[in-house]
């Protein structure tokens, strides 16, 4: 088989015009007309809102190609594409070849007889998105209704499209067009291998190993298909119909290392080598002739493949409860409960002609680094590119894949749900080898809203059973049939069993809003015992160095209009502003708020995780939304646009660690529980040692408890009568410290007994001194919410920590490039915050 690349060099233009400018394949019409100075930054103050011209407008991409005659000698030709956005028709030399209208699937048209030896013009089509979904809204013979936000366009449910590029109440309004994904020409006249998926069993002999090959022949033939992987081997003449069909072969791997998520082992990968020899005559005679390594002899194959496996058993049990009518809701892999800790994904930029390979393996390491082992990839994206679900394999990131429907309800004509079958196939097809993937689900929020945003539908029956029909018939039974080796999962939220309230605690998953959207009290999150959380978040807003890239100095005010632009819920700043009246002494300076925005974002999560985390195995999984951003903006992200690191992302690194140490005062009394929650599978022995101290550092109280917690369990292993032990001393003057030496893998927890602005904090003398990259910095007084900050690109190995009195800490910076002189660096630049010094 020979392939020609069509990636790189275009030129497009706007179809009303004949201007043409040079265009990047993969890319899109942003970052082009960005990149040839015809449009500002999207991003920059509200520019967005003159460009929404862009996604009205029809446009066109152009590039010849030059083939010999050996190429166009082969029996087919087709030009594959990989991913159009949206709407296209496809030309070669002035001939219609095929069109699209899915962003999320691949396309592959014949185009043998279209083509010439010697140059070769192609030319793409884009429809307006906008026009194309508002025309088809406005025909339907009646409505089906979707969410709407403060900057958006209509109709997003009737194009099958990034849903968030239509505007979200976190992302900005920039409906794309372009050849998003890799686009090229194959020519054959043999079978060529188009996909692979595996099904594993596993055994005390090893693992036998199921693999569909997905085959694609111009003509009926007969070829030799070998396989092999981790040593060993098989190969098999099987007979090719001519088109497309599928060719089972099956063998055992003797004892391959397993594959674990992050935290609970390590992420061994294995090359998986399919090859197709259209003469099979070439071939020994000997089926088991194998090379040195493992491998087949065989000459050099007409076409293979190489896919990288984790070899690892994975189910989500669901096992009814002995009372009453719930169910459980866990992943076991390798047959061990694990408790999924993560946060949910949305595309890593609202322009994905940014989007690169660096920047997945940014954001995963940071998760991976924050004890996280599961992403939820969110439903209004889009399916992320090969490389993103490698780097999880890679981190050991178990990956919740939302089919891309979201917060919507949808069509179900004949032609929407064919071009919803196959895209569901392609997807599966091709991401049903990674081993992270651990769930396929049908959507994010469609059922929730048929039973409450949505009740009110004139067309509510039809409604319904179009939800039934599109997430259970057509989405399901693809699954089904394309992957019988993971659950597939109808909705989240969902209880599972049908369109039956999705807010159901005992069974499912749930979304939990409350506290944000209601203005709860953070304590809110300790009265759901929920069994899965899939979202749940609190906002905040980026760094100052992050908004100052976006918006002139004078806007740099929580309520100024183009902050304001910059936030798309309607209500975000002013609940972020009412909490923190509530919980802390307003600032004065708006590097202040930021900070204390960042500080109360990371409490609301560390009160939600740590309280479902004592709950296991109740509850077996808290997904907080979110942990990107796709642009500079107020939101609920731990990680800003640009990949520097909020307060939330460094607190969950310590919220999310194998073992936690945590206390509670739900008991509804004045005493203080401390909890110990193992995720580690070995039981854990030690003690616990709580100190009541004053502020500026007199000690008043200690306890010391002998505990033990089994493995993967959780126990309150201390009760506290807190008064008692703080005595004579104000309640706003003292606090608890919390420590456990029985683990390497914990952190110590404390306990404030007032709102922190009624804190009477003194004002701590800090101490620093930096050898190298590490800063050591050591306190007379106690320091809440310690902070350092560097204008260097780079990140602390620890922040927003609290010191105790006489207590030293050494941080270390790890720095994104190296530098001889970065002591000096860090020296003159280092900046410190804490709680007191907002006062």
């Amino acid at each position: 088989m020979r392939v020609e690349s069509l990636n790189g060099s275009w030129k497009f233009h706007q179809s009303e015009t004949d201007r043409w400018f040079d265009a990047s394949v993969p890319g899109g019409v942003y970052t082009d007309l960005f990149n040839a100075g015809e449009i500002p930054d999207p991003y920059y103050a509200d520019n967005e809102l003159d460009l929404q011209w862009v996604g009205k407008s029809d446009w066109v991409y152009r590039r010849t190609v030059t083939l010999d005659d050996d190429f166009l000698d082969e029996d087919r030709i087709r030009l594959r594409c990989a991913g159009l956005d949206t709407v296209a028709t496809v030309r070669i030399n002035g001939e219609i070849v095929g069109e699209a209208a899915n962003m999320h699937r691949k396309y592959e048209f014949d185009v043998d007889d279209v083509l010439t030896p010697g140059e070769n013009q192609i030319a793409i089509a884009f429809d307006s998105p906008i026009e194309y979904s508002t025309r088809r809204s406005t025909n339907h013979e009646y409505r089906v209704p979707t969410l709407r936000y403060p900057i958006d366009q209509p109709g997003r449910n009737f194009i099958r499209k990034a849903q968030c590029h239509y505007g979200w109440d976190w992302g900005p309004c920039l409906p794309t067009v372009g050849i998003w994904r890799d686009i090229e020409l194959l020519a054959y006249s043999e079978p060529r291998i188009e996909y692979t998926k595996t099904a594993q069993d596993h055994d005390v002999e090893g693992v036998d190993l199921d693999v569909t090959v997905g085959l694609d022949a111009p003509s009926d033939d007969e070829v030799m298909l070998t396989a092999e992987v981790a040593g060993a081997a098989t190969r098999e003449v099987v007979d090719v119909p001519e088109g497309h069909t599928e060719v089972p072969i099956s063998f055992n791997v003797p004892d391959p290392d397993l594959w674990w998520p992050n935290g609970y082992g390590d992420q061994p990968l294995y090359d998986l080598t399919v090859a197709i020899d259209a003469d099979p005559e070439l071939v020994p005679d000997d089926m088991d002739t194998m090379t040195a390594d493992g491998g087949v002899t065989t000459d050099a194959p007409s076409h293979e493949t190489t896919t990288r496996l984790g070899f690892r058993e994975l189910e989500l049990v669901r096992e009814p409860d002995r009372e009453g009518g719930g169910k459980s809701f866990q992943f076991e892999v390798n047959g061990v409960p694990v408790f999924a800790k993560g946060a949910n994904w949305i595309p890593s930029d609202a322009l994905y002609g940014r989007v690169t390979r660096d920047r997945y393996d940014s954001l995963l390491d940071s998760a991976a680094d924050a004890n996280m082992n599961m992403i939820r990839v969110w439903g209004g994206g889009y399916y992320e590119r090969d490389g993103f679900y490698e780097a999880c394999d890679e981190r050991g990131l178990l990956v919740w894949q939302d089919f891309m429907f979201a917060c919507a309800l949808y069509p179900s004509d004949e032609t929407y749900l064919e071009s919803v079958e196959a895209e569901v196939r392609y997807q599966v097809r091709r991401l049903a080898d990674h081993p992270s993937i651990a769930l396929w689900c049908g959507n994010n929020e469609v059922e929730m809203g048929l039973e409450s945003w949505f009740d009110d539908a004139d067309e509510l029956e039809q409604l319904k059973r179009n939800y039934e029909t599109l997430f259970y018939d057509v989405i399901g039974d693809a699954v089904t049939e394309e992957d019988a080796t993971r659950t597939y999962w109808p909705g989240s939220p969902s209880s599972g069993t049908g369109m039956q309230d999705p807010y159901q605690t005992d069974k499912g998953d749930i979304h939990y809003w409350n506290v944000w959207h209601d203005g709860a009290d953070f304590d809110e999150y300790e009265t759901v015992e929920p069994r899965f959380v899939s979202e749940f978040g609190y906002q905040s807003f980026p760094s100052v160095d992050a908004l100052s890239a976006v918006l002139p100095d004078e806007e740099l005010n929580p309520t100024a209009p183009l902050m304001e632009h910059h936030q798309r819920n309607e209500d975000g700043n002013r609940t972020i502003l009412q909490r923190m009246a509530s919980s802390f002494r307003i600032p004065f300076s708006f590097e202040d708020f930021v900070y204390l925005s960042q500080v109360q974002q990371a409490l609301a999560m560390k009160v939600a995780i740590e309280h479902w985390r004592r709950l296991k195995p109740n509850c077996m999984g808290t997904l907080y939304w979110q942990l990107n951003d796709l642009w500079p903006c107020a939101s609920w992200s731990s990680i800003e646009y640009g990949g520097d690191w909020k307060a939330l992302q460094h607190i969950s690194r310590r919220i999310y660690a194998p073992v936690l140490l945590s206390t509670t005062t739900t008991t509804g009394d004045d005493g203080v529980e401390i909890w110990l929650t193992n995720d580690e599978r070995d039981p854990l022995t030690g003690t616990v040692t709580i100190e009541a101290s004053s502020f500026d550092g007199e000690l008043v109280g200690k306890v010391d408890e002998s505990v033990s917690v089994e493995g993967l369990g959780s126990d309150c292993v201390a009760t506290i009568d807190a008064d008692q032990l703080i005595d004579g001393i104000p309640r706003e003057e003292a606090f608890l410290s919390v420590t456990f030496d029985g683990s390497d893998e914990t952190y110590p927890a404390f306990e404030f007994f007032e709102e922190y602005k009624q804190l009477d904090l003194p004002e701590p003398n800090l101490a620093t001194s930096i050898n190298e990259n590490e800063v050591t910095i050591e306190t007379d007084a106690a320091a809440l919410f310690v902070t350092l900050d560097v204008p260097i690109a780079g990140r602390f190995s620890d922040n927003y920590f609290h010191l105790r009195p006489n207590e030293e800490r050494t941080v270390a910076f790890d720095a994104t490039e190296s530098s001889d002189d970065l002591e000096q660096k860090l020296t003159q630049t280092l900046s410190l915050t804490h709680l007191r010094k907002t006062y």
